[in-house]
């Protein structure tokens, strides 16, 4: 945390809006954490004022429509798009991560929930390509067999 962060955290809200003067982007909304999380005095939520593309590291998000991923799908989803500070925010004891996103999610925004369906459509696509691929070298490797004559110099014969 910085001396910008904690001049923004210290003001209220009225006094941040009578510092926007119109001019340039406005400034991000500072959020500070719980005091008795750990890194409450070192760290803070920023919530842009312009809208940004997330970059995730890790793993990627499984497809929705795998059997032997969708635990995992349903993990993924609760823990980015449904607000949550414990574990049992996002999942109870004795129920599946699936059962537990099938009971929160009116919690998660359309706009969060158009982001899901474009993950999706990326694995689609992902899925297609790899597909088309795997078309285009088959069908080169039944061409290799036969070797158009005209493409052969005038010296070698085809048989």
């Amino acid at each position: 945390m910085n001396a910008t962060d904690l001049k923004y955290l210290s003001k209220t809200t009225a006094r941040v809006e009578e510092d926007i003067s119109g001019k340039g982007r406005p400034p991000n909304e500072r959020f500070p954490f719980q005091k008795q999380h750990p890194q409450a005095s070192t760290h803070l939520m920023i919530k842009y004022s312009e809208p940004h593309v997330p970059i995730l590291y890790g793993p990627q998000i499984p497809r929705r429509d795998r059997d032997d991923t969708r635990e995992r799908y349903s993990r993924a989803l609760l823990t980015l798009f449904v607000p949550w500070r414990t574990v049992a925010d996002l999942c109870g004891a004795n129920q599946t991560w699936e059962d537990a996103l099938n009971s929160r999610q009116h919690l998660i925004s359309v706009h969060s929930w158009k982001i899901i369906e474009n993950i999706q459509l990326l694995h689609e696509c992902k899925k297609d390509r790899d597909e088309h691929l795997l078309q285009v070298i088959a069908e080169a490797q039944v061409d290799n067999d036969a070797i158009d004559p005209v493409l052969l110099p005038a010296n070698h014969d085809v048989h």
